[in-house]
């Protein structure tokens, strides 16, 4: 799982990025850190065409939370991201069907304007208006049919609505809210 914390033309070395479970007092991550604690490993961090992502590998059902991902330069707060990771359990619709995918957990209940849907693809999130499939259709059905992002729609309340399902369809789908700026 991968979470974009800032897109900066600063090099990665002249930041520090702390990021932190809101319920709790001790960081998590702290860049640059040479020596994580043992618990935190499974975090880090990498900055790839200006985007400062932190990964998180080997998930499990007890990082569910909400979290904060803070950015600074020497002394100055650039950016403050919140995310709630919520583990859930896999969907497993019928080709041809609809299928719900929530995202009722965001604070911004009905602003939908703050939602944005990604398809993750190992370290690579693509928003879910730009996503084309990977692979072929395995089927001459699935090579007719419209595409995830014309199938896909966003309810008011954040979750997602993918109509007529198909196999290719099969993926991890994140909902993010909008970032913002740091404290004052």
């Amino acid at each position: 799982m991968s979470i974009s914390c800032l897109t900066t033309t600063h090099p990665l070395q002249s930041l520090t990025v702390k990021l932190r479970r809101t319920n709790q007092d001790k960081d998590i991550l702290i860049y640059p850190d040479i020596f994580p604690a043992p618990e935190h490993q499974r975090w880090s961090l990498r900055k790839d065409a200006g985007n400062v992502t932190l990964d998180l590998k080997d998930i499990r059902l007890s990082d569910d939370g909400l979290y904060d991902c803070q950015v600074y330069k020497d002394q100055d707060c650039l950016n403050v991201i919140r995310f709630h990771l919520k583990v859930k359990d896999s969907v497993h619709p019928t080709p041809g069907s609809s299928v719900l995918l929530p995202c009722s957990e965001h604070p911004l209940q009905h602003r939908t304007e703050q939602v944005t849907w990604n398809v993750l693809n190992g370290r690579q999130s693509t928003d879910i208006t730009q996503y084309r499939p990977p692979n072929n259709p395995s089927s001459s059905t699935e090579k007719l049919m419209d595409p995830l992002y014309v199938r896909a729609k966003q309810l008011k309340n954040g979750s997602l609505v993918i109509r007529d399902v198909a196999h290719i369809d099969e993926s991890w789908y994140q909902c993010r809210v909008n970032e913002k700026t740091c404290y004052e």
